[in-house]
This record gives structure tokens, C-alpha cells and sequence, in this order.
């Protein structure tokens, strides 16, 4: 039975997931060179890895020695103690996203780190914006249609939530090209990244809807190209599992000097 708050079809999710190509998976392979650059910068080995992703495959493919699970709401553990967990591109489609993130600080050694790539909020905009303006039109109304995604601000509270240590939320934004919007359809649920939310039309759409979405999709981009351009938002977390030594913020009123003397800027007060 479905909790009321839940705004994810699991079920739903999962058979799209197992009708997704495994091979050739963009938003997948973009998710996991993101991980591999970011490891490369830190210079460390790590020994016991965790990866939690809804597409196992192409992680496993990747990290060979790691240990890889489902992202189940509860997550299945097998072991503990990992100086490295991966949340692997499927944090948008949880229905508790710090509830997940506080299983894998659980399993975690003191010290270790915590990576977690995932969609975000500007993700999709141009199909967001120009299906719900055409659907307006034709019906008087809107229907949910594409994921509402996790804002960076709230992404960096729901680390901070979790009470990971030297919390970092950082954000890219990558537009790809397609011939149409139609084109970007057929690739989202090749992906296994179409609309899943509960409450979604269950329906078929006429096809007027996806028509005029097109169209609108083409004329709002006012552009000359040949091509259409749609944003996908990478957004990726970094934390700690804390320990004894791990550097701590300054207390505010504790530096040394003032921050005018070290910009070399005359000091103004504010007039009241």
C-alpha cells in the first residue's frame, strides 16, 4: 500500500527501469565520469566501496571491486564499514531523500567519503515549460507530467540534515541537442527516465498535446538551428562520515585579521 506522501511510483519506476538500455545510457555514463573525476582529484584508495543506483549495471561495469545494491527506500545492506559510498544518479526518484542518505552515512567509517550525483531542478525546463502551456490551452488544465526535481539549496540541507561532515553541494549544467522534441521523448524512456509520480495522468494524451508541446518547445528556443536543446542539471553531493579529526569551521569573530586587511580595502561602516 502506497503512503499518501509518496510522489514516486516505485513500481511503475522499476519496470521502466528493466525496459531501459543498460549499454547506451548517457545521463548514466555522464553520472559516472563525474564520480570518476572527482575520485581522481581526491587521491586517495579506497578499499570498501558502496554504490546504491537504480541501473546497476553500468556502475558495476565501472567498479568492478565495488560493492553494488538497488536503491530500495530501505536499503539492503550486505555488509558495513565502507571508507567510500556512492548514491549513483537516483536521488530524484526517491521518495525520502534524506531518509537515503542517512542509510549510507549508517554503514560508513568514521572518515569515510560520501559521493551522491542526481538530476536537478533546472532539468528538463524547456519540456516542463512547453508542455504545460500547451496543455493549458487545450484543456484548461495541467496534469503532473515531468519529475519535479531537488533544488541545489535543498540538496545541501538534506546533506547537512543527514549530519555528513564538511558538506559540499555543487552544480552543472549540461544541454544536449536532439533533432525534436519528440526525439528527446523517445530518449528519456530509452533511459528509463519518464514521468513515474503517482499522481501522474494514466492515460493516453492526444496527440494535439504533443503537437502543439513541439511546437511551442520549437519557437520558445528562438533560435535558427536545425537542433533543439534540452538542460539537464547534474546536481553532486560531498560529505564525511565525521571523525575526531577532521578540520572544523572557525567560530564566527575568531579570525585573526580582518577581512578588509586582507583584501587590502578600506573598512566602511554602515550608516544606520
Amino acid at each position: 500500500m502506497k503512503s499518501s506522501k509518496e510522489i514516486i511510483d516505485k513500481e511503475a519506476l522499476a519496470k521502466r527501469r528493466a525496459k531501459s538500455d543498460k549499454e547506451d545510457n548517457f545521463l548514466q555514463k555522464l553520472a559516472i565520469q563525474d564520480i570518476k573525476d572527482r575520485l581522481h582529484i581526491i587521491k586517495k584508495r579506497f578499499e570498501k566501496i558502496l554504490i546504491i543506483s537504480g541501473h546497476l549495471y553500468p556502475w558495476r561495469n565501472t567498479f568492478h571491486n565495488a560493492d553494488v545494491i538497488s536503491d530500495e527506500e530501505l536499503l539492503r545492506f550486505s555488509n558495513k564499514n565502507y571508507d567510500l559510498v556512492i548514491h549513483g544518479m537516483s536521488l530524484h526518484y526517491s521518495n525520502d531523500p534524506v531518509g537515503q542518505l542517512i542509510q549510507c552515512k549508517s554503514v560508513m567509517e568514521k572518515g569515510g567519503l560520501f559521493l551522491s550525483n542526481f538530476l536537478g531542478g533546472q532539468t528538463l525546463h524547456e519540456l516542463r515549460d512547453s508542455i504545460t502551456t500547451s496543455e493549458l490551452e487545450l484543456t484548461g488544465g495541467i496534469s503532473p507530467r515531468v519529475l519535479p526535481m531537488i533544488d541545489i539549496r535543498d540538496a545541501g540541507a538534506f546533506l547537512m540534515r543527514s549530519g555528513f561532515a564538511l558538506p559540499v553541494a555543487d552544480s552543472t549544467v549540461h544541454k544536449v541537442s536532439y533533432k525534436n522534441p519528440i526525439d528527446l521523448l523517445y530518449d528519456l524512456r530509452r533511459m528509463g527516465e519518464t514521468n513515474v509520480q503517482t499522481d501522474r495522468l494514466k492515460k493516453f494524451s492526444h496527440r494535439k498535446l504533443f503537437s502543439l508541446m513541439s511546437d511551442k518547445y520549437v519557437s520558445d528556443q528562438n533560435s535558427n538551428k536545425k537542433e533543439i536543446e534540452a538542460t539537464f542539471e547534474l546536481i553532486t553531493l560531498t560529505g564525511w562520515a565525521p571523525s575526531g579529526d577532521q578540520p572544523k569551521p572557525l567560530k564566527p569573530g575568531s579570525a585573526s585579521i580582518r577581512l578588509a586587511d586582507a583584501l587590502n580595502v578600506t573598512e566602511e561602516k554602515l550608516k544606520d
